[in-house]
């Protein structure tokens, strides 16, 4: 009998309720705990309270974007581990290169993937032991 893997725990941090939605019936129906957080402040704190296995970030957000959310996190002894994947429509090479320097595992441009290659992504970067698809 083969051991089934844990179940893993994701911090979604996005500000667009219908992608919230989206994302989480799609996680969960592929067997993953899901948290929310609708803007930075949220997130932040239920990283620090609940250390989950994998943040997904959203870049913008009213309020504090993800690259400071980033930043907050990276600067956080109790979350600096942490492992992320930003999820965003931000296309440009500079906002990537700038989340890479910040130690994300994965950036990926919502417009160029489909919702089951987003899961999929995600789903190889929480069960693979290094993180690396």
């Amino acid at each position: 009998m083969t051991e089934q893997p844990l179940k893993k725990l994701l911090l979604l941090i996005e500000d667009n309720p219908l992608l919230i939605g989206m994302y989480k019936a799609a996680f969960e129906k592929a067997g993953i705990d899901v948290l929310l957080a609708h803007d930075g402040e949220k997130g932040l704190t239920l990283a620090k309270e609940q250390t989950p296995d994998l943040i997904v970030l959203d870049l913008l957000m009213p309020g504090m974007d993800g690259l400071e959310i980033l930043k907050r996190l990276r600067d956080d002894p109790t979350t600096k581990e942490l492992k992320i994947v930003v999820l965003t429509i931000v296309a440009r090479a500079e906002a990537e290169e700038h989340a890479r320097r910040l130690g994300v595992l994965d950036y990926l441009v919502k417009s160029e993937l489909k919702l089951h290659e987003i899961v999929e992504r995600i789903i190889q970067l929480l069960y693979r032991p290094d993180g690396a698809i």
